[in-house]
């Protein structure tokens, strides 16, 4: 009779499960409205930008914000949720921050200071050592400052430039 139990409780465990995760995966969407595919490009100055985060401020209330983090060539794909890809159609305000551990060593954001700081001899050490820091200019870290402001339309945009620069 026990031989006949067991399979039984496996059956009903693995529906329990399935249910469980089914119904999970819709919840993870939460109250974010239809999302639309949305990548681009961060550039300083021409050059990417590696590791930086871009984040999208919606300008309407209520708003759903999208955010990512820029790979090794500067691109990136937004998403709304660690688990919801994309952005919600809409009006923004962008910021763009790369925060970076002061090692009291020169920190570089594109390739280009690399080879200037070479060239120039080296350069100069941070005074606080372990102190987190944005290493891109200052008004790109708000999105009321930044100056850059995109509309996602409700087919998405493939290929955004942001373009930044030192100069401000």
């Amino acid at each position: 009779m026990s031989q006949k139990i067991w399979p039984a409780a496996i059956v009903v465990s693995v529906v329990v499960v399935l249910s469980i995760t089914v119904g999970c995966q819709k919840r993870s969407r939460g109250n974010i409205p239809k999302t639309v595919p949305v990548s681009g490009i961060v550039l300083l100055d021409g050059q990417p930008v590696d590791g930086a985060m871009v984040v999208f401020v919606p300008t309407q209330s209520p708003g759903y914000g999208a955010y990512a983090m820029t790979d090794s060539s500067g691109r990136f794909r937004l998403k709304s949720s660690d688990d919801v890809m994309g952005a919600v159609p809409g009006d923004y305000l962008v910021q763009v921050t790369k925060l970076v551990v002061d090692t009291g060593k020169p920190q570089f954001v594109v390739q280009e200071d690399v080879e200037h700081a070479q060239a120039a001899g080296g350069g100069g050490a941070s005074p606080e050592p372990g102190a987190s820091k944005n290493v891109l200019p200052e008004k790109y870290s708000n999105p009321k400052t930044s100056g850059i402001q995109i509309t996602v339309p409700a087919t998405g945009l493939d290929n955004v430039e942001i373009k930044l620069s030192k100069g401000g």
